[in-house]
């Protein structure tokens, strides 16, 4: 059998032919135009898709469905790419599935872009035979995604797992979202990026300034790991209080669903694990309600490839 999955970024449309087994066969990319309207975008996932079966040499008949993985809140039921803040055009409720077969009549199933992730390692990632599943992806904020009983949770309203907006310090940093003490200005890369500039600023001498050529703008998520590898104080302390902020949306993550595994994906994930998942585990294993059964914390496995593969096989989780 043969699904095809589409990877939806503010900068590139990502597509791939992948089998039940989460195998991509072939991938075909496309940069999003910055002047793309909604119905170009509808009708540029549809070129993209019969791209791939030409590629592959795949009669179209032969494909089961269609995935579309989303940067924004979607309604699989109704087939709405409901609300997206990454997308040159801010069309609200998009009707997605019903633009999509009016080209091609196919089933085809939306999923947001941590959702499908979530997906992909669960079928054929790191995830792969456990449940329930969370996935917590580390970026510009925190995604997240929950696979239980084998299937994907979305919530009444599909805004389930938002858990980047899970309140961690009551009256806290303000987050994007109106709200403050969300757990993404704590724990993604961004508050990572910030709390190093933070620690530069306090120390002129610190390693981090070497790296980054004496340039704060030029510091990464990678940038206070790479520091704290030459043994630099500052950047360790950097760490320290980084890794305070995560493992307090771990813990609650962990106390609430006590999943058999958490999948931490995103460039902060690809650290060296004795700086971040060997402390990360430590902390949040200390910090659990249940101190016997520990929950595995481990890597994504599937890298850029996750939501490609989770959105071809929504079909089977929805």
């Amino acid at each position: 059998m043969y699904y095809i999955g589409i990877d939806v970024g503010g900068t590139n449309l990502v597509a791939g032919l992948v089998n039940e087994l989460g195998h991509i066969f072939n991938k075909v990319t496309t940069p999003v135009a910055k002047d793309m309207t909604a119905e170009q975008f509808g009708a540029e996932l549809v070129r993209m898709s019969r791209r791939l079966c030409e590629v592959g040499e795949i009669d179209p008949a032969k494909i089961e469905s269609v995935g579309i993985g989303l940067p924004g809140a979607v309604d699989n039921k109704a087939g709405l790419f409901v609300q997206n803040p990454n997308m040159p055009f801010r069309d609200k409720n998009v009707p997605l599935r019903e633009m999509f077969r009016k080209e091609w009549d196919i089933p085809v199933f939306l999923g947001n872009d941590a959702n499908c992730a979530a997906v992909g390692e669960y079928w054929a990632g790191a995830a792969k035979g456990c449940d329930p599943v969370v996935m917590v992806t580390l970026g510009t904020g925190i995604g997240g995604g929950l696979i239980i009983g084998g299937k994907l949770f979305t919530g009444f309203a599909n805004a389930g797992m938002e858990v980047g907006h899970m309140i961690i310090q009551p009256n806290g940093i303000l987050c994007g979202c109106g709200g403050r003490g969300c757990w993404e200005r704590y724990g993604s890369a961004t508050a990572l990026i910030q709390l190093a500039r933070l620690e530069m600023e306090r120390d002129r001498s610190s390693e981090m300034w070497t790296i980054v050529d004496g340039d704060s703008f030029k510091v990464s998520g990678r940038t206070p790991f790479q520091a704290a590898r030459l043994g630099d104080a500052a950047a360790k302390r950097v760490l320290h209080n980084y890794l305070q902020g995560l493992s307090v949306g771990m813990i609650n993550l962990v106390n609430i669903l006590q999943p058999e595994i958490i999948c931490l994906g995103g460039g902060v994930s690809n650290a060296e694990d004795d700086l971040l998942l060997d402390p990360l585990r430590e902390l949040v294993w200390r910090g659990c309600f249940d101190k016997e059964n520990k929950v595995r914390i481990e890597k994504a496995s599937l890298g850029n490839n996750a939501g490609v593969v989770g959105a071809a096989l929504l079909c089977n989780l929805v």
